[in-house]
């Protein structure tokens, strides 16, 4: 009978309890989908690492012998160690000269490429080369074609006997690009026999271990007597810690996405139940005379709740595995390389299940409880109207001169305060979601102006090549005008005599001060390099916990002695973290000067023809390229929109329609007393008009935090500011009233429809 009952009544009120249930299932949509990107996306890389027995620990230097490799070896608590040279060179310019990162072995004990195609790398094998899967792929390069490596001034032609990926590289972005272009960044896995014996320099010491890297650097140091330069963990890998960062951002939103929905969810139960309870009084109260336990009646309200919430929930948790999380992997997987990433599942999703269903069957137990502490002899009778008390509205200076329909609306706010907070609330996380999608769209356009305008002042890039003299660099910076930037891997620190934790590995560029390539202050301004002072990136300054006038310390990658500057700027860089300087001050520190690239404002394609020259991008295909990477935005864009849309339909809806059902009897009343239906539409209207304004007010303000905190979630390698356009708070604030709007007109045919005489019988 009950449950008949419960079939009855979510019939009449389905439009409140489809609310429940579909917000229910976008919360669980929300969690699971992205939890399933999380969720796969560590088990593939935790299989991936395994398999090849990635690296924890790499220990850089300018020539590791045997000797000293065996030292590592015989470290309490360090596993597997493995010697190689690291080097950065570049492909032919039929590849667009992408950077190529080579690796010269004679073993693969640690960091095992793993194989996509082809051979398994051999480094025993002199006449083959193993190349990046995602860069032959790009370029269409077979298993058996011919492949050359320009580096350390050798140009090595190889047969490619296999396409690889490896851990150190799930993530790989040239230096000239702000995120993945395969076009232009790549890796390749050679025997170090290749090389001439006296090239043989094994800069680099890779190692596995029990405990964190970082731990074993005492233990290290004294092994190598200090003849190191430093020892980074994975965490300083950004091929590595840049799909970490990802995935924690992921894990962030499934649960910020999750809670705005439930949120609502509540809001809506609370009132949905209020007010099905407060009508069905007389009902609870003759199946209590009847001698049904309340502890019976309290299951029968609780269950519709849980029946629904239940409902929601799985079908949130399916569509989440088979839609969005596969949706978000498909997407990333474009950019990460990760083999074997699909959605996943773990019993999470079930414990985040059956709190939220605990959370609205509690909430609903909450609104019934009051009720059924009631003797039934008194439920049996209608409830005594509320007292009506004069609203804090009325001692307003002017509510005398309010008409009508303001004074009757802000009457009903004052007394169903819930409903009134659940418009406001709702129509506030819609705008926060859309300013959010919206915003998103701001900031690339923002960023892309200050990095392509501002910081790169200049119309051409021409890439040096490795072989390039600083003679040969002069005369063609002469030729066009141009400037010369020397760019190469650092390490920084506040401390001369850091600990491998207080380090960060980052980039430093070295300028001539011609303002072509320029830096920005904290506030996006471009400002010049002070003489004498270098300018450190803000993340890193605060990380370090460094201003303007304090000291850093630098060290090159192959160097080992630690530099001391003064910092005279605090900068921002969209993507490249660390220190820039002025080529005087880096040469009066002992270091060598060699420009990686050339920019002018001049035409330069001429100087594709020189032999020094590795590649020339004009600034409109530059930005063409970062244009292309961003599309992967207009998803992002849609999936805000979507949510939004839904969550201020579902609010608003809901918001009218308790409104209607909770006047029907004034609005009968009313039009006995001779008001037309287009009026009583206007009293309805006018309320969700008011709830929409204040929603959309106190919403304005609420899409910059977390937009920050998104663009933040992408690590310390990348700097973004968010940027909100005031268009976008228009367009947000006008998509939501057109809703308001819309949802209002649902209601004229109900308003038409009131049966006067049924309706004011109910009253007696």
């Amino acid at each position: 009978m009950l449950r008949r009952k419960m079939l009855r009544d979510i019939k009449a009120n389905f439009a409140q309890f489809f609310s429940i249930m579909l917000l229910s299932l976008i919360a669980m949509w929300c969690y699971t989908g992205f939890q399933a990107n999380v969720i796969g996306g560590n088990k593939a890389r935790s299989d991936f690492e395994s398999s090849s027995n990635f690296a924890d620990g790499w220990i850089y230097g300018s020539d590791f012998s045997e000797e000293q490799e065996e030292k590592i070896e015989e470290i309490s608590g360090i596993k597997d160690v493995q010697r190689r040279t690291e080097v950065l060179g570049k492909a032919d310019e039929k590849y667009n000269t992408a950077e190529m990162y080579c690796y010269f072995q004679n073993d693969k004990v640690v960091t095992i490429p793993r194989t996509t195609e082809g051979a398994d790398f051999d480094a025993n094998d002199e006449d083959g080369l193993w190349l990046f899967s995602r860069f032959a792929e790009t370029w269409g390069i077979k298993v058996g074609d011919k492949f050359t490596v320009h580096v350390m001034g050798l140009d090595i032609e190889k047969k490619v006997k296999g396409l690889v990926v490896t851990p150190e590289y799930e993530f790989a972005c040239a230096s000239t690009d702000t995120d993945s272009d395969f076009h232009n960044i790549g890796f390749a896995y050679l025997s170090q026999k290749v090389l001439p014996e006296e090239m043989r320099i094994n800069n680099e010491i890779i190692f596995t271990c029990d405990e964190k890297a970082l731990s074993y650097e005492d233990a290290i140091a004294k092994a190598l007597d200090d003849n190191y330069a430093f020892l980074a963990d994975r965490n300083s890998i950004r091929g590595w810690y840049q799909l970490s960062d990802e995935l924690a951002q992921h894990d962030s939103f499934s649960y910020i996405f999750s809670f705005v929905f439930v949120a609502i969810a509540l809001l809506v139960i609370i009132t949905a139940m209020k007010r099905m309870i407060t009508q069905q009084r007389t009902q609870i109260g003759t199946l209590n005379a009847l001698g049904m336990k309340k502890r019976k009646i309290m299951f029968h309200y609780l269950s519709y709740s849980f029946v629904l919430s239940v409902t929601g929930c799985a079908l949130g948790i399916i569509l989440g595995i088979y839609t969005l999380g596969r949706l978000m992997v498909n997407m990333f997987s474009q950019f990460y390389t990760l083999p074997d990433w699909q959605s996943g599942f773990s019993y999470k999703s079930i414990i985040v299940a059956a709190v939220l269903v605990l959370i609205c069957t509690g909430t609903s137990y909450f609104s019934c409880s009051q009720i059924l502490k009631i003797h039934p002899s008194e439920a049996l009778r209608p409830a005594a109207a509320k007292s009506a008390k004069p609203c804090v509205f009325e001692k307003l200076p002017f509510w005398d001169k309010l008409n009508f329909n303001a004074r009757y609306n802000l009457r009903d706010i004052s007394r169903s305060k819930m409903r009134a907070f659940m418009g406001v609330f709702g129509t506030c996380m819609g705008m926060m979601i859309m300013e959010l999608g919206l915003g998103a769209y701001d900031t690339v356009d923002y960023v892309r102006e200050w990095y392509f305008h501002d910081i790169q002042n200049y119309e051409y890039q021409v890439i040096l090549n490795d072989s390039c003299t600083i003679e040969q660099a002069e005369k063609l910076k002469e030729e066009n005008d141009g400037e010369l930037v020397a760019m190469e891997a650092v390490s920084i620190a506040a401390k001369d005599h850091p600990t491998s934790d207080g380090i960060i590995s980052c980039k430093l560029a070295v300028t001539e001060g011609e303002q072509l390539y320029c830096v920005s202050d904290t506030e996006l301004n471009t400002k010049p390099v002070p003489r004498g002072t270098v300018a450190l990136t803000m993340k890193q300054a605060r990380k370090l916990g460094l201003s303007e006038g304090d000291n850093v310390y630098w060290k090159t990658a192959t160097g080992d002695k630690w530099n001391e500057s003064k910092i005279g700027l605090i900068s921002r860089h969209p993507n490249i973290t660390g220190i820039t300087m002025m080529r005087e001050d880096y040469e009066k520190a002992g270091m060598t000067f060699r420009p990686v690239m050339m920019v002018s404002e001049d035409n330069c394609e001429k100087a594709a023809d020189n032999k020094c020259v590795s590649a020339v991008h004009s600034m409109t295909d530059l930005i063409e390229a970062f244009d292309k990477m961003m599309e992967i935005m207009n998803l992002l864009v849609y999936f805000m929109v979507l949510f939004s849309v839904l969550l201020i339909v579902i609010v608003l809806y809901n918001s009218g329609n308790l409104s209607f059902n909770e006047r029907e009897k004034e609005f009968a009343t009313l039009k006995v007393l001779g008001f037309k239906s287009g009026a009583i539409r206007k009293l309805l209207s006018t309320q969700n008009l008011w709830l929409s304004i204040i929603g959309c007010i106190c919403g304005l303000p609420l899409g910059h935090v977390p937009l920050q905190a998104m663009m933040d979630s992408n690590g310390d390698a990348v700097d973004w500011p968010c940027y909100l356009a005031p268009s976008t708070y228009i367009i947000s604030a006008a998509f939501v009233m057109t809703v308001s709007v819309l949802v209002s007109f649902l209601f004229s045919r109900r308003i038409k429809k009131i049966d006067m005489v049924e309706v004011l019988k109910g009253m007696e």
